[in-house]
């Protein structure tokens, strides 16, 4: 954890905690948000970022949705949200669904200000996102590029479970069916994605690729699926 020396003026400045897995991201964008003259407190693990909320009492908490195998921000966001209701909620992230990051995405607070990385034209947006998650201003919907593409919520899960490292055998217990099953859905995800079968081509490589670009996008249920 690091903390903004900076105090002068802290009265009538926001103070925002920071916090991301990858320490460069944190290191960025808290640099960008301190140029624009807000205090910055990061954090690394979302234990820490807790820790840091609770310590610090900050505006507002920005934070990354996917920290890594096992570890989500969602119980954080869900947490802060119960406990210190006044703190502005934004998720950083580099996926346009948030399924895609997180396992408990559905359970993820509705006055969370959702922003894509790829999407932010530079800090001020972050800036405004921050006065947006305070205020309680509506949240607009992420812009959906050229080049998106659509899967279902059960594939979404199957491909966020192989950016984790989940094995097949791994996806077809969670799944709750057998290793074939999962080798047919894995088989249909690939081809979804538009990747290659080809002996030069190692699909699961690829579709991880793709996660990580965060070209996906989950569909919205049909009316048959939400009844």
């Amino acid at each position: 954890m690091t903390i903004d020396s900076t105090e002068r003026g802290a009265a009538t400045r926001l103070k925002v905690v920071v916090a991301d897995d990858d320490a460069f991201i944190t290191s960025l964008v808290a640099e960008g948000l301190r140029g624009l003259g807000l205090l910055v407190v990061t954090a690394t693990t979302t234990s820490d970022a807790w820790t840091l909320v609770v310590r610090e009492q900050p505006h507002a908490l920005i934070s990354d949705l996917h920290f890594g195998p096992g570890e989500s921000a969602g119980e954080l966001l869900n947490r802060v949200h119960e406990e210190f209701p006044w703190v502005g909620l934004v998720a950083l992230t580099s996926h346009l669904s948030p399924e895609l990051a997180i396992q408990d995405a559905g359970s993820l607070p509705d006055d969370v200000v959702y922003l894509v990385k790829t999407q932010l034209d530079g800090f001020q947006d972050l800036r405004d996102a921050v006065v947006r998650s305070i205020s309680g201003l509506s949240d607009p919907e992420p812009s959906v590029v050229d080049d998106t593409i659509q899967l279902t919520a059960a594939q979404a899960e199957v491909l966020r479970m192989l950016a984790d490292g989940a094995s097949t055998r791994a996806i077809a217990e969670h799944r709750g069916t057998n290793i074939r099953a999962a080798e047919t859905m894995l088989a249909r995800l690939y081809d979804a994605l538009g990747l290659p079968s080809d002996d030069l081509s190692n699909q699961r490589v690829a579709a991880v690729r793709v996660w990580r670009q965060g070209r996906v996008v989950v569909q919205a249920p049909s009316h048959r699926e939400r009844s």
